[in-house]
């Protein structure tokens, strides 16, 4: 196996000020996230298993952003960011609430009551926290030592 570089450069130097987190990098993002969220929820339901969408929402954010003048590489990755939680929300729905429903835990007509939906929101809320803290726990391993042979973010 190589060996590691261990002189580091970064893509954007510190001594720049580029604008990261935007108004329309947001609006971008959630765009995406609504698309891909519910192309993953079908694919998900219809063949039983999901993608990743980081590659997509990177790709389309990229083109979407290509649309302005004063874009950049921060404000595409914010995008990218956002655009791929709906996947991760979606994939998460639609293999945990059918497990409820198949176990026996909630009754068939779960569904059926507008204050049984806000149980089963919350529910997602609370494994989205949960999932993102235990990924904070993680973050200096796997993306703020930057020596690290790993290709993705």
């Amino acid at each position: 196996m190589g060996e590691v570089d261990l002189s580091f450069k970064p893509f954007v130097s510190a001594d720049q000020n580029l604008k990261e987190f935007t108004v329309r990098g947001l609006i971008i993002g959630l765009f995406l996230a609504v698309i891909l969220g519910a192309a993953n929820a079908y694919l998900g339901l219809k063949a039983g298993m999901t993608i990743a969408a980081t590659y997509p929402a990177a790709v389309l954010g990229m083109a979407l952003l290509r649309l302005f003048k004063d874009n950049n590489i921060l404000e595409e990755n914010v995008v990218r960011t956002v655009g791929s939680i709906g996947e991760s929300i979606a994939a998460g729905a639609i293999f945990t609430l059918p497990a409820f429903l198949i176990s026996g835990v909630w009754d068939p007509e779960f569904f059926g009551s507008f204050d049984r939906y806000w149980k089963s929101t919350v529910i997602m809320l609370v494994g989205g926290i949960i999932g993102n803290l235990f990924v904070t726990l993680l973050r200096l391993v796997m993306v703020a030592d930057t020596a690290l042979p790993v290709p993705e973010s």
